[in-house]
């Protein structure tokens, strides 16, 4: 009971917890997923060590203690590329039997999974072994897929407290994914927040991926919803080929390098994005934005710059965000240039003008003013639909404690709401966070944080056009404790 009265207390209080406490049971669950049979040597004598690469992720072990290694990375989508830094001192080493030349090669992947090894097998002039690279990191929580999903593209997992993201297929299977392992001696007070908002971009035939990591030089800047840090970005392997934070603001109030938020990041070409944060400007939080093209600044706006924005407005919940006023947690881009952005405090989401260059809001719907069934509370994910000249929502319906899928039909001069569609309401609660995509004719919804005793172990579903839900991934049992610590931040899907 005290429990569940303290579980409460926290969803409806805030978004994102950044407490010691909180982030300390979130570093426990994940680490004790692990096994016992990754015995990495302490032992500082780098002369018995085996250092090497898979995929550009680096290990070193002492072959004559080590047994089998996590990796932290891995594909089925290419072959791993392996390398080892010090071949001169082994005769032969080898990986699933394929010879390594001067210490390099590759090896092809065919699963991913915590039973599923590479198996690395090395001699010496005195002495041969085995080495077990486990193809999926014992710490990584399991996923459990129901059905099978029929729409084109792939699902791209985050998560709020845990430091991995996951690329999964239509059958549920892992395709890539990479993690921060938490291992023992590990302080759990200094670990960050997860890995958020990963999703693909493709420009010109070329595939990117992106997504978001705290950045730990920026740490004591962040609160409730708040998790400064860095843009990665990646090529079509994953690799990481560029880290963004800020740039300074057009009025200077902005340094280089300030942190940047996860919410959303919106990906315009390679080198044009749109990013957000929080900037402590006079006494509150304001939300800021920022259109960068070529490492320069090309608009940027400032929720403290508005009256409309200006003040703190009525809340749709309790929130003990304080100063965070507003909270931006997403973006688009209109078919006239404009933006469309979703504030979660005030549950609203609001035509800003980026055309003219003024930010002023060109219109603002706010959920708590509509009829019920087009109302929304605490809304996340608010997107522009080009085919059907819908917005859709992921409306968490804070306070009101069931989550809907909302499709809103809205004058885009006018901000008139001129019909609302319910796409799906099966009673289940997302307190926080959450996702709606679109793939073909299907829907997506990345479910975010349970806040439901009762069923609580959602991470997404598809649904057909009817509203048949035709594939889910959730966690293996109904534990509010547990699930909501291993909560995702969002899931989509992307072609």
């Amino acid at each position: 009971m005290l429990f569940n009265i303290l579980f409460v207390f926290l969803l409806q209080n805030f978004e994102i917890m950044k407490t010691k406490n909180f982030l300390l049971s979130a570093a426990f669950i994940l680490a004790s997923c692990s096994v016992n049979d990754n015995f990495v040597s302490s032992s500082n004598d780098n002369t018995n060590k085996l250092s090497f690469t898979v995929n550009g992720l680096s290990y070193s072990i002492d072959p004559a203690v080590t047994d089998t290694v996590d990796l932290m990375s891995l594909s089925t989508e290419f072959d791993a590329r392996i390398s080892v830094s010090n071949p001169d001192r082994y005769g032969t080493i080898s990986v699933n039997g394929v010879q390594l030349v001067n210490g390099s090669g590759t090896v092809s992947v065919d699963r991913i999974d915590k039973q599923h090894f590479l198996t690395l097998s090395w001699s010496t002039n005195s002495d041969k072994g085995t080495i077990y690279l486990r193809t999926l990191n014992s710490q990584i929580p399991d996923l459990v897929a129901k059905g099978k999903a029929t729409s084109p593209g792939h699902f791209y997992l985050s998560f709020v407290y845990l430091p991995i993201i996951e690329k999964v297929d239509n059958s549920g299977n892992l395709l890539y994914y990479r993690c921060e392992p938490v291992g023992e001696g590990v302080d759990y007070s200094t670990i960050s927040p997860g890995w958020w908002d990963f999703k693909k971009h493709v420009f010109g035939g070329t595939t990117y991926y992106s997504y978001h990591v705290a950045d730990p030089n920026f740490q004591d800047r962040g609160f409730t919803g708040y998790n400064p840090g860095m843009r990665i970005v990646t090529d079509e392997y994953y690799t990481p080929i560029d880290t963004l934070h800020l740039q300074p603001s057009l009025d200077g109030f902005v340094k280089q390098g300030d942190p940047i938020d996860g919410h959303d990041f919106y990906m315009i070409d390679r080198h044009h994005y749109i990013m957000s944060s929080y900037i402590l400007r006079n006494g509150v939080y304001a939300a800021y934005l920022q259109e960068v093209n070529n490492g320069k600044v090309e608009f940027d706006w400032w929720s403290t710059d508005h009256a409309d924005m200006s003040a703190p407005l009525e809340k749709c919940f309790e929130s003990t965000a304080g100063p965070d006023y507003v909270h931006f947690n997403s973006i688009d881009i209109l078919p006239d240039g404009n933006w469309l952005c979703s504030f979660r405090h005030i549950s609203t989401i609001a035509k800003i003008d980026r055309k003219g260059g003024t930010g002023r809001l060109l219109w603002s719907l706010r959920g708590t003013n509509l009829e019920d069934g087009a109302d929304f509370h605490g809304q996340h994910y608010a997107r522009w639909h080009e085919a059907d000249s819908t917005i859709t929502l992921f409306n968490n319906a804070n306070g009101v404690f069931s989550t809907r899928m909302l499709r809103l039909t809205v004058d885009l001069t006018t901000g008139e709401l001129k019909k609302s569609a319910v796409l799906c309401d099966d009673g289940y609660f997302s307190a926080a966070c959450g996702a709606l995509s679109f793939s073909g004719d299907n829907m997506i919804v990345g479910w975010g944080i349970p806040g439901n005793d009762a069923v609580n172990n959602r991470l997404l579903s598809e649904y057909d056009a009817n509203g048949n839900e035709l594939f889910t991934l959730c966690r293996p049992t109904n534990n509010i404790n547990q699930n909501t610590l291993l909560s995702s931040y969002r899931c989509v899907k992307c072609q």
